[in-house]
């Protein structure tokens, strides 16, 4: 099973045939986006100029598609994982730490979510962001970039 985030997922809906192949070979049932992802669709869509046609293109591709949800075992795996990257790459010194926020050290809060969700149910995420392999040093699993 596959997780697609926000960049795969957004040239699907812009028609990209190179993800169509691919989802067509990995079949459609094999293939969903995160609530983070659905999100991020929706934020894009209002944000844009053409706000109704791509709220229409994006509530249409997201109706069919699966849309995993948050959970309460997700949100412990992202406290866990934070935690374990700001160790990882952040300050040393312990105050300084404490204070560091997750996007200072290069990785979104919102791939983090995604990336949790994948984890907890053993999806591989696929992505062209660089936080994903960034997030691999600290805690493998798998990822692919299909663009």
């Amino acid at each position: 099973m596959y997780l697609l985030d926000t960049n795969h997922f957004s040239r699907l809906i812009q028609g990209d045939l190179t993800m169509r192949r691919k989802i067509a070979e990995v079949g459609e049932q094999n293939v969903a986006v995160s609530i983070i992802t659905a999100g991020e669709i929706y934020y894009m869509a209002y944000h844009s100029e053409r706000q109704q046609e791509n709220l229409r293109r994006a509530r249409a591709y997201l109706a069919d598609i699966g849309i995993y949800s948050l959970n309460e075992s997700i949100s412990e795996l992202y406290g866990q994982f934070k935690s374990a990257l700001i160790r990882h790459y952040g300050p040393k010194e312990r105050q300084k730490r404490r204070k560091t926020r997750i996007e200072e050290i290069g990785i979104s809060d919102n791939d983090l979510w995604i990336a949790c969700t994948a984890l907890h149910y053993s999806l591989t995420v696929v992505s062209r962001d660089q936080d994903f392999p960034r997030m691999q040093q600290v805690r493998n699993f798998p990822l692919e970039s299909w663009l």
